[in-house]
Order: C-alpha cells, then sequence, then structure tokens
C-alpha cells in the first residue's frame, strides 16, 4: 500500500533559490552526499571539511558561484552554489521539523523508482538524511533537499527520531563505530566516509553516535576533561581522545584511546596502533610526541564544544 507522509507541504518547501543579504546571515542545507568545503572560493583551495546531505548550515556570503558557509560546529568555509540549497528562515525549520530518514549503510543510491533497476538520482552515505514523504513496499519515497523526489531503501536507512532515540554515546558504542572504518584512506580535510582525516575521524566516529565536535584536532584538545597522562596512561579510559604535536600548543593529531595501551586513528588509513613500547603495533612517532588527554563522555552538553544533536540549536 502507498501512502504520503502529512509533511509532504513542508518538504516541497524547498524548490525556489532565494539570495543571501549581504547585511544578514541566511540558512542552507546541504544538497549532496558528500560536499567539500574549501578554504577559500576557489577549485583550487585547500579542502578543510566537508558536511553530509541533510546538514543545516547558516550562510555568511556567497560570490562568483560560490558560498561561505558555517557548519553546526561553527566551522567557516566555501561551498560551490551546487552543494547547498539556500532557504528561508521558515523553510529552514520547515527542514528541521520535517519527519526525515537517516542512511544507515555506509553506501548506498537513491532510485528514481521503487526498484534497483530504476535510474540513479543520487548517492547517499552514512549520516545523510533526506525527507520523508511516505513508504512503497521495501522502499521509503524520499525528497532531497534541493527539491529532487527519489526511493531509497528501507534496509538502508532509519527514521531520523528513532534513529536520534536510539543513540547511546558510550564507549563500547563510539569504539565499535571506530572500527567499522579500519582500512578507510586518510582525506586532508576530509569528515565522511568518503575519506577522513585525524580530526574528521574522531568527529565522524561521535556524530554517528549523535554528539557533534568541533572540527580540528587543536579544537577538540581545548575541550572536554582533561585526563592527566604526565606519568602513565593508566588513567585513560576507552572513548577518550589523545592528542599528539611536537608541543602543547601546537596539536597536529588526534586519535581515540580504546584500552590496553592502543588508540585508533587516522593516519595514512585508519589503524589502531600502541603506546606501548614493543607491542608489535608500536607507533614511535606518536608515542613520543603524545601530548594531552581528554575526556569526551563526561562533558556532552555541558561543554559547548560537545553537544548533542538532539540538543543543537542548528537542528532546532
Amino acid at each position: 500500500m502507498y501512502r504520503l507522509s502529512i509533511s509532504f507541504f513542508s518538504c516541497i518547501l524547498f524548490l525556489v533559490s532565494l539570495p543571501v543579504s549581504a547585511n544578514e546571515p541566511g540558512y542552507g542545507i546541504t544538497t549532496m552526499s558528500v560536499i567539500n568545503l574549501r578554504q577559500t572560493p576557489s577549485f583550487a583551495a585547500e579542502m578543510g571539511s566537508q558536511t553530509l546531505m541533510g546538514t543545516p548550515l547558516r550562510i555568511l556570503e556567497t560570490t562568483n558561484g560560490w558560498i561561505r558557509v558555517m557548519t553546526p560546529e561553527g566551522y567557516i568555509s566555501w561551498s560551490t552554489e551546487s552543494g547547498v540549497k539556500v532557504v528561508s528562515e521558515t523553510e529552514y525549520k520547515a527542514w528541521n521539523a520535517a519527519p526525515k530518514i537517516i542512511i544507515t549503510d555506509y553506501f548506498t543510491t537513491l532510485f528514481s523508482k521503487p526498484s534497483s533497476t530504476a535510474d540513479v538520482v543520487s548517492d547517499v552515505v552514512w549520516g545523510d538524511m533526506v525527507c520523508n514523504l511516505g513508504e512503497k513496499n521495501s522502499y521509503y519515497k524520499v525528497q532531497l533537499p534541493d527539491g529532487r523526489t527519489a526511493y531509497l531503501k528501507k534496509k538502508s536507512s532509519m527514521p531520523f527520531v528513532k534513529w536520534l532515540d536510539s543513540r547511546r554515546p558510550t564507549a563500547a558504542n563510539i569504539i565499535s563505530t571506530a572500527k567499522h572504518f579500519i582500512g578507510f584512506p586518510y582525506l586532508w580535510g576530509g569528515t565522511s566516509i568518503k575519506g577522513m582525516d585525524c580530526s574528521g575521524f574522531t568527529k565522524t566516529c561521535y556524530y554517528l553516535n549523535g554528539i557533534i565536535l568541533l572540527r580540528d584536532a587543536s579544537e577538540q584538545a581545548q575541550t572536554g576533561e582533561d585526563v592527566d597522562i604526565s606519568q602513565s596512561l593508566d588513567l585513560l579510559q576507552p572513548g577518550d581522545l589523545i592528542f599528539f604535536g611536537p608541543k602543547k600548543e601546537s596539536v597536529r593529531h588526534v586519535g581515540m584511546y580504546i584500552g590496553n595501551g592502543e588508540f585508533i586513528h587516522s593516519s595514512g588509513y585508519v589503524h589502531i596502533s600502541s603506546l606501548i613500547s614493543g607491542a608489535p603495533n608500536y607507533d614511535a612517532w606518536n608515542a613520543e610526541r603524545l601530548l594531552c588527554a581528554k575526556r569526551i563522555l563526561t562533558q556532552i552538553d555541558l561543554d559547548p564544544g560537545i553537544v548533542s544533536i538532539s540538543k543543537h540549536s542548528y537542528y532546532q
């Protein structure tokens, strides 16, 4: 039986592009599975971050086909116009209020009809969100933020509210998520399954468990609860973030402690290393430049840099 959600009207508000005032920030929604955010409005510019489809954004400026955006974690960078749907505040709130579906598979495709042999509309990846228009057999009918409609396999997704209610950001769950990415390639500026840098990796692992961290390792090192590692690793707990660099004022790398002297991190690719000399996976380079550690899980919604999705202002 085919049925449409009563949220359909809310979703179809995303059909008219709006200009951004030079004096007031606007609103936007990421339109593609993953968009690359650049440091300056140029394809030749360094990539600084990424955002996922359905991510709400603040629009700060538009120029020559580029849009300067602020992400939920406060990161400011540039996207091409094709990557962001500029919307009014009313439409932005409608998007947040509309019933949505979140992708729970690594990767899947959206089809023009409820069939895997139909034309492809878009790719989507783990963490992407689309608007729920209804159901047909084993598919959801969905709408992308830019107004395109498509069909999504139910087995690759979950209603966003149900997913959010199911998040339990424990050390075990976050580490389990992290291990799903073992072998995935390092990508400077990456914060998605299409490639992650070190802080993009830790950010993604926490995000998929319902928590938004700051973007860069140096920023993440300023959040959370201090863990004293000056004498030994004994006070570290699984899920803690550990930071590396030539000096405390110059954090260059971050990993996640998983216990027994080991940590998981994105360096070349996602893998598990040890801080214990003599271990087969001993990482001497990072062990020698271990700087500090922060406990994140005790500071959720207490530290402004560690915010649950359910309480984040961008998602209200």
